[in-house]
């Protein structure tokens, strides 16, 4: 199941999105129509790796596989192009992290697969010092 990951490993590695050749408005992650103009003509597009957070929120209670983790902060954040992704931020000081605060990707772990113990990575994020 994991190795099904390295096809689309661009999208996740080097965040590369979409833009509409029509409108030129920008998506992460990938999209196949344009939900300005309803295009389908799209490219791939690597977006910036730096931006704002929006909003956040602070889960000590994470997902099954996140225990490690916890706390584990999730945030809304608002890309340079102005296209949002949800995403996790890392290896941030606590009182870093608030809303309007800049940040940048960073590819971290994600999980392990437990059928082939294939260590699969992604993007997060991590408040500019």
């Amino acid at each position: 199941m994991a190795i099904r990951a390295w096809r689309v490993r661009d999208r996740y590695y080097r965040l590369v999105g979409s833009r509409c050749t029509k409108c030129g408005a920008e998506y992460f992650p990938h999209a196949y129509v344009c939900r300005k103009c309803g295009s389908g003509a799209l490219e791939d597009k690597e977006v910036p790796r730096r931006g704002s957070i929006l909003t956040y929120t602070r889960l000590y209670e994470p997902l099954p596989g996140f225990e490690a983790q916890a706390p584990l902060y999730l945030a809304v954040v608002e890309l340079d192009n102005g296209a949002r992704v949800l995403t996790q931020v890392v290896d941030s000081p606590e009182e870093s992290i608030r809303t309007g605060a800049r940040v940048r990707a960073t590819i971290r772990r994600a999980k392990v697969d437990g059928e082939s113990g294939q260590i699969l990575y992604g993007y997060k994020f991590i408040v500019d010092a």
